[in-house]
């Protein structure tokens, strides 16, 4: 069935069996009588995030934190240290960061990509008086090296 999760499990016999995981009830129901609108994808997120959480632990979780914090920091340190840009936050940031750009960000993230790298997201349809910023989130995924690939072809949009 579209949209559910089916499990594969062993019935007492030993028989391979199906069952629908994260599906609440309601699914099952037409829609005009249904009750509840808990869609599977949010059983399954939820799943993800507890599980994750749980495995990370409470120092694992902090550790995570502090990673992004720290290389967010970094990464906006090095751009704003750039010939035409800018970080535009006007406040404390944890891992998202504005940046004001010398050009079209639509332009600076084509170039981004080009070198296999995804650009910030384009604050201007949303912000019009945010002309030219573009939104950049940094997390403990990203390695130095990866930072530093980004800031240089920054560099070099800017120059292009």
């Amino acid at each position: 069935m579209a949209g559910r999760l089916a499990g594969e499990t062993q019935d007492s016999r030993g028989q391979r069996g199906y069952v629908l995981t994260l599906t609440p009830r309601e699914q099952h129901i037409r829609r005009e009588r249904a009750t509840s609108n808990i869609c599977t994808n949010q059983g399954l997120m939820a799943l993800a995030a507890v599980t994750y959480l749980s495995l990370m632990g409470r120092q694992g979780l902090r550790r995570v934190a502090e990673l992004c914090y720290h290389k967010a920091h970094f990464a906006a340190e090095k751009i704003d240290a750039l010939d035409g840009f800018k970080v535009w936050n006007q406040g404390p940031f944890f891992h998202e960061f504005a940046v004001a750009c010398p050009r079209p960000v639509a332009e600076i993230n084509d170039i981004l990509l080009d070198a296999g790298i995804l650009g910030g997201f384009d604050l201007t349809p949303d912000f019009p008086q945010l002309k030219d910023h573009m939104l950049l989130a940094v997390t403990e995924m990203n390695s130095k090296p990866e930072i530093d690939d980004l800031v240089d072809m920054l560099e070099e949009a800017a120059n292009a």
